[in-house]
């Protein structure tokens, strides 16, 4: 039998919300659509050796990730591509010097799933900077090709 040699990306998939049962929302979702991956609580990021990293959202009350921004400062010298959903974009955008400024937006526009508390300043639902791509809508509910593009690019 000829055996099959596939090369495989891993992700590492930052899971950010304070409360486990937000998992199956915002990071299951995401998983179950990787092959290779790890999910790392982003308060206990201690191996960087990874191709990806995706930074999951979480619900809109939890904020704590903002109160710990410190855990996030590896990003700065991160050249490795970095996606970020939603809160996972703010935090990108803080990284790199934006403001966050208050926007609730909750459910379905232009065939894209919102539910944020924040947006970042000066930018609409998407950035892209270097290696950094964030998009404020949830990819995962009703995009998740976006997802696997990600994944997919070398």
């Amino acid at each position: 039998m000829k055996q099959k040699w596939r090369n495989f990306m891993t992700v590492l998939v930052l899971k950010i919300n304070k409360n486990r049962l937000h998992d199956e929302e915002f990071v299951r979702p995401v998983t179950d659509l990787l092959e290779d991956f790890k999910v790392v609580d982003y308060r206990e990021v201690k191996n960087l050796d990874f191709d990806k990293v995706i930074i999951c959202g979480t619900a809109l009350k939890d904020n704590e990730y903002l109160d710990n921004l410190d855990k996030f400062s590896w990003l700065k010298n991160c050249k490795k591509p970095v996606l970020g959903i939603c809160a996972g974009m703010h935090i990108i955008g803080k990284i790199l010097g934006y403001d966050l400024i208050e926007n609730k937006k909750i459910g379905v526009e232009d065939n894209k799933y919102y539910l944020h508390s924040f947006k970042i300043e000066g930018l609409d639902e998407s950035l892209e900077v270097e290696n950094f791509k964030g998009m404020l809508f949830h990819p995962e509910v009703l995009n998740k090709e976006l997802i696997k593009d990600f994944v997919n690019l070398t």
